[in-house]
């Protein structure tokens, strides 16, 4: 007979409890879409912080780039076997083809790693938006939850709603007054986390207060 006057065991108030996700649409490292990533972590990140979500630009957003060097790849065959060169000298027309596959390959190898490091972070804590605009410069942009103001998505179109991807926007009353993950997939999906976590964050603070 269980003993009604035994006071319950005592919960630890300063453990944050972990947002439970669904599957994640994959869990590999390439993927766009990745929730509680496993053996990932970044320069800022605190010891007790944990990632939620790690997203990136939907792989579809490569196609324009993909399809350019297809096209680069393509030119070179193209043109010798189109156009006669034979006066040209036979050092010369192996330099310049071996300089345009370079090119090609160096083209093709920028822009995915613009894509593959270009990540949006969502944490516990914060919401972090990592840009390389070339090899040489990255730009950092983030916000704590509980200074998010606003959240709302933006899609439209055939391809976007084909492939579901679309923008999240998100208004902040930081220094940094939006950060917008630009093309991820499931748009929804992450405003939803994104809503989850902000109603933690309002509910400690009200239980901060009351105790």
């Amino acid at each position: 007979m269980p003993d009604i006057f035994v006071n319950p065991p005592k919960k630890n108030l300063n453990q944050k409890k972990k947002l439970r996700l669904p599957p994640a649409t994959s869990s590999h490292l390439w993927s766009a879409f990745i929730s509680h990533p496993v053996k990932i972590r970044f320069d800022t990140q605190d010891k007790q912080e944990e990632i939620i979500l790690l997203l990136r630009a939907h792989p579809i957003t490569n196609f324009p780039w993909v399809m350019t060097v297809v096209i680069m790849a393509l030119a070179s065959f193209l043109i010798f076997r189109f156009l006669n060169l034979s006066f040209i000298p036979g050092n010369f027309i192996l330099i310049s083809f071996l300089s345009w596959y370079l090119l090609t390959f160096a083209f093709a190898f920028s822009q995915f790693l613009r894509w593959f490091f270009g990540v949006f972070i969502i944490t516990d804590e914060r919401v972090i938006d990592i840009d390389f605009p070339n090899l040489l410069f990255r730009s950092i942009a983030q916000t704590k939850i509980d200074k998010i103001q606003n959240v709302s998505i933006k899609t439209g179109g055939y391809i976007r709603s084909l492939f579901d991807f679309g923008d999240v926007l998100i208004q902040s009353a930081e220094a940094v007054p939006q950060i917008k993950f630009e093309a991820i997939p499931n748009p929804e999906r992450v405003a939803e986390v994104l809503d989850a976590l902000m109603l933690e964050e309002e509910q400690e603070k009200i239980d901060g207060k009351t105790r």
